[in-house]
C-alpha cells in the first residue's frame, strides 16, 4: 500500500517549511519534538524535498528496522531506501559478520556513489542505528577503487574477473540464488 499522497499535507504546513528552510540554511536545530510514530512520515517528506542523500540515525536497531520498513509506503518509488546493517557481534568481538549485514552495508555504500548511466538518479534514504554507524567499514576511496560496473555488451577477460570476485568475497555456486555468488558455465558467467 502506498500512502505518499498524505505527504502533501505535511509539506504544506508552516512548521514543516520552517524546518526544511532551517536544514537548507544549515542552521543549528533544537529538538523538534516529533513523536516516534510520525518520524517516518516526516522523514519521507524531507527525502522528497532534500536535494541529496538522507541518512536517518536511530538509537536502536529495532527502530531502524521499523522505519526502513515503513518508508516504502510513504515514498513509493520517489527514493530508494537502504538499511546500513548492524553486525551481530559487538565491535570488540572477533566473530564474523552475517552476510545480510555485509550486503546491506555494501548496498548502502554503493547508493552513495555518484550515479552513472545504470544507477537510479533518485537520492537514497539510508536508515541505520547508532551501533551500526560506529562499526568501521571500508574507506570511501578504497570502496570506489574496488567497485566494478559491468555494462551490457562490454567484454572482460574471464579469469581475472573471477579472481577479482573471489578476492572480494564472492563465492562460486552451481546455481546463483543470492547476491555474493556467481556461476561459471564455460564462457558464460551468472
Amino acid at each position: 500500500m502506498q500512502i505518499s499522497g498524505l505527504l502533501d499535507i505535511l509539506r504544506d504546513s508552516e512548521a514543516y517549511r520552517a524546518l526544511l528552510a532551517a536544514l537548507q540554511a544549515r542552521a543549528p536545530l533544537a529538538d523538534q519534538g516529533i513523536v516516534r510514530a510520525a518520524r517516518p512520515f516526516t522523514l519521507a517528506a524531507l527525502a522528497r524535498d532534500w536535494d541529496g542523500p538522507v541518512i536517518f540515525l536511530t538509537g536502536r536497531i529495532d527502530r531502524a528496522y521499523n522505519v526502513s520498513e515503513q518508508l516504502p509506503a510513504w515514498l513509493g518509488d520517489a527514493a530508494p531506501v537502504y538499511r546500513f546493517g548492524e553486525p551481530a557481534p559487538a565491535f570488540y568481538e572477533r566473530a564474523p559478520w552475517g552476510e545480510s549485514a555485509i550486503r546491506s552495508r555494501l548496498a548502502a555504500l554503493a547508493a552513495l556513489l555518484p550515479p552513472d548511466d545504470f544507477a537510479p538518479a533518485a537520492q537514497p534514504v539510508i536508515v541505520t542505528s547508532a551501533r551500526a554507524i560506529m562499526q568501521r567499514t571500508l574507506p570511501p576511496n578504497q570502496f570506489r577503487r574496488a567497485t566494478l560496473t559491468l555494462r551490457p555488451g562490454a567484454r572482460h577477460p574471464l579469469e581475472p574477473l573471477i579472481r577479482r570476485w573471489v578476492a572480494a568475497g564472492y563465492e562460486p555456486a552451481s546455481i546463483v540464488i543470492e547476491p555474493g555468488t556467481f556461476s561459471r558455465r564455460g564462457g558464460i558467467v551468472d
